[in-house]
């Protein structure tokens, strides 16, 4: 009797973890799901004298200026993070929320990620997930 509800217990606990797999899962696709028309922009300067809406129109202007991104093309943007007054030279990534996949695929070089000419990053916004299997993928790339 003692063994079978060992093995009882044994088995709850496997389905408790397969199931707790499953909402992971679940949970990394949903944010794939969201991330997957937006771009992350690095090395912005922040504007840092001007109003909420001054620091947006500055943001589209260079979106379009610099990046050549044309205003239909982009649905929304932010600044990601908050706002470090103990780091004032820092400015914080621009994650631009693009119209389609290809629209991402144009910008970020087929999603490899692409440095402009003026030194400014541009990259597919990955989840946590994804960031940490790229990273994995470059260091056994790189031996």
């Amino acid at each position: 009797q003692k063994k079978a509800m060992e093995k009882i217990s044994s088995a709850q606990n496997a389905q408790d973890v397969v199931e707790k797999v499953a909402r992971k899962v679940d949970s990394d696709n949903i944010e794939r799901e969201k991330r997957k028309s937006n771009v992350v922009i690095m090395n912005i300067p922040e504007r840092k004298d001007k109003t909420g809406k001054e620091k947006a129109d500055s943001d589209m202007k260079f979106c379009q200026e610099e990046l050549g991104m044309k205003e239909g093309d982009i649905v929304q943007f932010w600044r990601a993070g908050k706002k470090d007054t103990d780091k004032p030279d820092y400015n914080r990534p621009l994650i631009v929320q693009l119209k389609s996949v290809e629209h991402v695929n144009a910008f970020t070089n087929n999603g490899r990620g692409k440095k402009t000419d003026s030194g400014f990053w541009i990259n597919r916004d990955l989840c946590a997930v994804d960031r940490v299997a790229n990273f994995h993928a470059r260091q056994q790339k790189r031996q």
